[in-house]
């Protein structure tokens, strides 16, 4: 079908120039298969790559995969329950506002934002100091008004 031209001088189809292989394993060789798995779970130790088990359990997340380059959970209920909580303390506390709104989103980053929960902490006691005090303070205040107006001050 195909033909093959001679390039030899005895009519053989090799090459010129081309050498047969000096030894060829024979077919059911006792020479055994590489393993299916590498020993101790490391693939490419046997190559000369070194390995260093401190500094991959340091830096290898989950799956053995490494955290560089991840983005931080977001924590933004958690910042904005603190700075709430910390607008009651610098003066804009009379109000109310921010109290109840330190109290509503440290509530809400408690749940949501497992990685803000001391932020998140933080707003609730100030948010919940904050209401405190601010009853008291009225307490106080109508209690003060109250005693004023039924007292007569008399001099003699």
């Amino acid at each position: 079908m195909t033909e093959q031209r001679h390039n030899g001088t005895d009519g053989d189809p090799t090459p010129s120039g081309y050498q047969p292989p000096s030894y060829i394993p024979p077919q059911g060789s006792d020479i055994p298969a590489p393993p299916l798995y590498t020993p101790y779970g490391r693939q490419g130790q046997e190559y000369g790559q070194q390995y260093y088990p401190q500094y991959e359990q340091q830096y290898a997340g989950p799956y053995g995969q490494p955290r560089y380059g991840l983005r931080a959970e977001p924590k933004t209920l958690s910042i904005a329950s603190l700075c709430c909580g910390i607008a009651v303390f610098v003066g804009f506390g009379f109000i109310l506002l921010p109290q109840i709104a330190a109290v509503i989103l440290g509530h809400m980053a408690w749940r949501r934002e497992p990685s803000g929960r001391g932020l998140a902490t933080a707003g609730l006691v100030m948010g919940y100091l904050g209401i405190a005090l601010t009853v008291l303070a009225i307490i106080g205040l109508a209690l003060l008004f109250s005693v004023a107006a039924t007292s007569s001050y008399t001099t003699a």
